[in-house]
Formats: structure tokens, C-alpha cells, sequence
């Protein structure tokens, strides 16, 4: 099968004799000095000297202020080379630490980002110890605090091994306690009550009502006692989230060239590094996020280590060891919307179109696909869009006469994006709660990668559209080989290791939405189900690898999906260790299957 070959370019800096001391500026490297203006100052000099390296003194720098809800702007600079000495950068407050914007050819290396845990854990592993015979309350204990204050704000909660002290744990629920407020409604109530059904996860379990029972034990009251005394036992372990996507350590968007190297993110109340908006040639090299060694930390960033949408691809990802991210460690994707209305015959309103998520301006060129994600044939420049906030929808002037008749669940792309061309390669993704890898773009490279202990998927690649979001345009030519796979999908969020697959209000689809896609001398350890599970594709090779030690839970056990103990995904029947349906022209041979594990 033939795959595209990485030949990806990232530019360096230009380089002069020029340099730039953040301590020329009155950088001090003290608790209890606010570096931001310092620093800032040390970014604005170099406005004017491109391929000078500004100098971060070995220290410790603490930032407490944040203007315009960044701390260090890199904005609408070129040819810049900021070298840390390995210093570290501590950050007071949930925004973003680094960001890059307008940019090209910057060059970020050598230092350690960490948010103050101190001032605001970002989450804290807690204890079942009793549970009341009724499941009208639970009493918490909170190990690693002396003090918890019983007015803390809890995101979500995940299960959490209390012997391996990581995310995910055989038969573990994860939830919501309060609102789901991620939910994105089109006002259509047929569309919203389809697509709510894809929302798999738990939410409103738990009340604000908690008791003090002593200095880090809470009592805490259910919603629903008898669901509550079903799911919940004593000695169940959780880790209960307190920030989810509240900042960035570093934000790229409207740049080019960027390289970040032996960056090490210990915290963030948000994504570890995220570009979005047109961005191309990214280099992440021997980056590192985890929770900082010598403490009981029990997530590193809030959400993903490294998340790509809506870009211009070329990115290469390489060396890096990404662990306890309370999210995916990679996700790489393009948005998309479900749901629109004809207006006229140059106008349409897209449901659910926020321009945070879909970024539609003048000059966008969308294309329009069945609800099935099969092309319909249409394309066309934008003229004008018109964004209505509050109603999350936009209106859409285009170029191209619209087709007199468009199903209202008609889904849209906007292929100005192309998050493609990448590589991913001798990167460690360990102790994750969700996914190790998810792989929305087409034309990558995934090779000599070790996945372990990753509550999800180890490999998770996707399109779809529902209530929350809706990510993917489909994946062509991937080429996956190498790597080792290891205690992963923990918790069978998709059912398999490595899954492929598409959601949607109606179900699989048909259309080969996943095509020309090769996996080759991968090694699979220790699969709860199916080693992989590959859906509405064609053209699938799956030969060559080796798998230990799958099967270990019945196929139809009613544990599915990610946290809602729940029937198979759309009523499936599961069978093998590598399975395909909805599928064309897909095979598995030449795997090397065995057991080690007594029946």
C-alpha cells in the first residue's frame, strides 16, 4: 500500500549575534515577584531585532498577572529564538502561559511551564469509605489533602486505580456530578434528540450539598440514592477534576514554523499545547508533560496534552512522553457542523456554527455532505458570513446556487482546514484518561510509539457529529507500525484498542468515510475486548502484528462507551480480535495471536 512519505520541513529562526535578557527588564527569579511585565518588555524589544535570542537566567519566575488574559504574547513576530536555560515558569492564574500568534519561525526551548498547585489543585483523588445504605450520601476522603474546603468546584469525575494511583480501572464509572455544559443545541428538537442519544456520559449525580466530616472528609449527597447505592461501594477510587478547559500552556494560531523543544508542561488548567486557526509546520520535539515528580499530583493538564483543529497540517511530533492529561494525549482533527436550512438560493443557516469552532469567514470554501458523510457534490467559495452568538448559528452567503432540496441534518465542512501531513513518532503516551492517540487528518505517520495504561483507545480514529462537538473530515492514507500497545482501553470506551469509526445520529454509515489505511508490526498486550474494531472504511490492511492476551471480558458484558454502563454502541454484536463492519475491501492476515492467560 502506498502512504505519503514525511518530508516535512520545519524552518529555524534566522539567527544573528543579537540576544535579550529578560533580566535586563527587572525579571527576578522569586516567589512572590510578578515577571510579566519584565518579560513582556524582554518580547517587545525583540520586535525589533528578528534572529535575536531572548535569554530567560536560569531560575525560578513566578507570574501573577495576566493582561488581556495572556501572560507572554508572541505576537506578529518572526525569526525569534527564546531559550530557557531550563528555568521554570510558574503561572497564578487559568489563562493562557505562552501565546503564539501572527507568527513565524519561533523557536521556544528549554524550560519547565507549571501552574501554582499550591493556590488551586486542578484535582484531587478521593476515596469512597462508606456509602449509606439508602445511596442518599457518600463520605469522601481526600488522602493526599491535610484540608479540603467543602465548597470546591468539581468538573468531572473519573475512576482512578487506587493501586497503581492512574486514570481508568476495570468497571469504573466516569461522571459529570452537576450540568453537562458542553451540550450545543440547534433549536430543532427532532435533530437535538437524535444527537443527544450520542452523548454518552453521566451527569447530575451528585448535589452542591456537602458536610464537613472532618478535615479531609466530605460527605456528599446524591441525586438519585438508588442509583447511587447500586454504583457507588466503598473503596472505590475517584479523581475529581476541579478545572477542565480554563487555560493553555502554549497557544499557537495564525503562525507558521514553530518548534517547541524540550518544553516540560508539569500543569495547566487546560490544554498542554493547542493550535488552531490556519496553523502549518509544527515541530514538538522531546516535549514532556506530567505531573511533577516528587508529589502526589494526579493529572498534568486538564484536558489534551496536544490538540490540533482547523490548521494547515505539516506537523511533526516526535520524542515526546505525554502522560496524565485529563483528556486525550494527542487529538488532531478539523470541525465540522450538523444541521442547516436553506434560507435562499445563496444563503444558509448552519446549525450549531459557532465561530470559535468552525472559524467561517470570506473566503472559506465549505463543502456540503449527507447525513451519512457521503459528498452531495457541493462546493463553494463564502461571500459573507453573519454569526448569531446566541442562537450558536451563522448565516452563510455563497457563491454557488444552493440545491433546491437540502436535508436539514445535512452536514458541513469547511475545507479550509486541512489538519494533514504529520507525523507521530518514539513518543510515550502513558497513564492518560482518555485516548492515547486521536487521529482525525488524513496522510500521517504513527510509528515506534509506546501506549500504556490509557483508559480509552490507545489509537482512536473518528469523524462524526453530535451534541458537544463535531470533529473529523475523514482519514485517508495512515500508515500505523511499530508501536507497542499495553494495558490500554481500560474502561472499553469504543470497545477495542484500536478503534475506527464514525458517530452520528443514524448510525454507522456505509460511506467509506476511512480509507487506504495500513496497521503493521504493531504489538497489542493485555485488550479487555477486540484489539480493533474498524467501521465504514475501505481499503483497511491490518497484517504483521502481534496480539497477548486479548478477550479478557465478555463481549456482550453491559459495560460500554465512556462512563454510562450502558448496551453496545447503536446495538452492535462484537466478535473477534479484530473486527470490520460497514466495510469494503479490508483485511486481517499474517497476525500472530496467542494467550498466555488460563480460561
Amino acid at each position: 500500500m502506498e502512504h505519503f512519505t514525511p518530508d516535512i520541513h520545519i524552518e529555524l529562526p534566522s539567527f544573528t549575534e543579537k540576544s535579550v535578557s529578560v533580566s535586563d527588564f527587572g525579571a527576578k527569579a522569586e516567589a512572590g515577584s510578578c515577571s510579566t511585565a519584565a518579560f513582556r518588555e524582554a518580547l517587545s524589544a525583540c520586535e525589533t531585532l528578528p534572529g535575536a535570542v531572548l535569554e530567560i537566567p536560569h531560575g525560578v519566575y513566578h507570574f501573577y498577572e495576566a493582561p488581556g488574559d495572556v501572560f507572554l504574547p508572541v505576537h506578529g513576530l518572526h525569526d525569534l529564538t527564546v531559550e530557557g536555560n531550563g528555568s521554570e515558569l510558574i503561572f497564578h492564574s487559568p489563562v493562557a502561559y505562552w501565546d503564539i500568534a501572527d507568527s513565524s519561525r519561533v523557536h521556544l526551548k528549554n524550560m519547565v511551564l507549571d501552574w501554582a498547585w499550591d493556590d488551586a489543585p486542578l484535582s484531587t483523588v478521593g476515596v469512597v469509605r462508606h456509602t449509606a445504605q439508602d445511596g442518599r450520601y457518600l463520605d469522601i476522603e481526600f488522602p493526599s489533602c491535610s484540608y479540603i474546603p467543602s465548597d470546591m468546584d468539581i468538573r468531572i469525575v473519573g475512576p482512578f486505580d487506587p493501586k497503581r494511583y492512574t486514570p481508568g480501572c476495570p468497571g469504573g464509572i466516569e461522571f459529570r456530578p452537576y450540568h453537562n455544559n458542553h451540550i450545543h443545541l440547534a433549536g430543532d428538537a427532532g435533530i437535538d434528540a437524535e444527537m443527544q442519544q450520542l452523548v454518552r456520559e453521566l451527569c447530575n449525580i451528585l448535589q452542591h450539598d456537602m458536610q464537613r466530616l472532618s478535615d479531609n472528609t466530605l460527605r456528599i449527597f446524591t441525586k438519585d440514592p438508588v442509583w447511587a447505592a447500586r454504583h457507588f461501594k466503598a473503596g472505590q477510587c475517584y479523581n475529581f477534576r476541579h478545572f477542565e478547559y480554563d487555560g493553555v500552556a502554549v497557544r499557537t494560531t495564525r503562525s507558521s514554523h514553530v518548534t517547541l523543544e524540550r518544553l516540560t508542561v508539569y500543569g495547566c488548567p487546560g490544554h498542554g499545547f493547542f493550535s488552531s486557526g490556519g496553523v502549518h509546520h509544527l515541530h514538538f520535539d522531546h516535549c514532556r508533560i506530567l505531573p511533577r515528580p516528587g508529589t502526589a499530583r494526579s493529572v498534568s493538564v486538564s484536558v489534551d496534552c496536544l490538540h490540533v483543529g482547523n490548521s494547515q497540517g505539516n506537523f511533526i511530533i516526535e520524542d515526546c512522553d505525554f502522560s496524565g492529561a485529563g483528556d486525550d494525549c494527542i487529538n488532531l482533527h478539523d470541525n465540522s457542523s450538523m444541521g442547516v436550512r436553506r434560507l435562499d438560493d445563496h444563503r444558509l443557516l448552519a446549525l450549531r456554527a459557532t465561530q470559535s469552532a468552525l472559524q467561517f469567514e470570506a473566503g472559506s470554501c465549505i463543502e456540503l455532505r449527507r447525513p451519512d458523510l457521503s459528498p452531495t457534490g457541493y462546493h463553494s467559495l463564502v461571500r459573507m458570513v453573519t454569526y448569531q452568538p446566541e442562537q450558536r448559528t451563522c448565516i452563510l452567503t455563497l457563491d454557488e446556487p444552493l440545491p433546491l432540496e437540502l436535508d436539514e441534518e445535512t452536514i458541513i465542512f469547511n475545507r479550509t482546514f486541512h489538519t494533514d501531513y504529520y507525523v507521530i513518532r518514539n513518543c510515550r503516551f502513558t497513564n492518560n484518561r482518555a485516548r492515547g492517540a486521536l487521529l482525525q487528518g488524513s496522510h500521517g505517520l504513527v510509528e515506534n510509539n509506546l501506549f500504556e495504561n490509557i483508559q480509552g483507545a490507545a489509537i482512536q480514529i473518528e469523524t462524526g457529529c453530535e451534541n458537544r462537538w463535531s470533529e473529523g473530515q475523514g482519514v485517508d492514507d495512515l500508515l500505523i507500525r511499530g508501536n507497542v500497545i499495553r494495558h490500554c482501553d481500560l474502561n472499553a470506551w469504543q470497545m477495542a484498542v484500536i478503534y475506527m469509526g464514525v458517530y452520528l445520529p443514524g448510525g454507522r454509515t456505509e460511506y467509506p468515510i476511512f480509507t487506504n489505511i495500513e496497521l503493521c508490526g504493531n504489538t497489542i498486550v493485555d485488550c479487555p475486548r477486540l484489539a480493533g474494531f474498524f467501521s465504514s472504511c475501505e481499503n483497511v490492511r491490518v497484517h504483521h502484528n502481534a496480539v497477548i492476551n486479548a478477550l479478557q471480558l465478555p463481549l456482550d458484558l453491559a459495560c460500554y462507551g465512556s462512563s454510562t454502563m450502558e448496551e453496545p454502541i447503536y446495538g452492535e454484536h462484537y466478535e473477534g480480535i479484530f473486527q470490520f463492519a460497514h466495510s469494503q475491501n479490508c483485511s486481517a492476515l499474517d497476525n500472530q495471536i496467542f494467550s498466555t492467560i488460563h480460561p
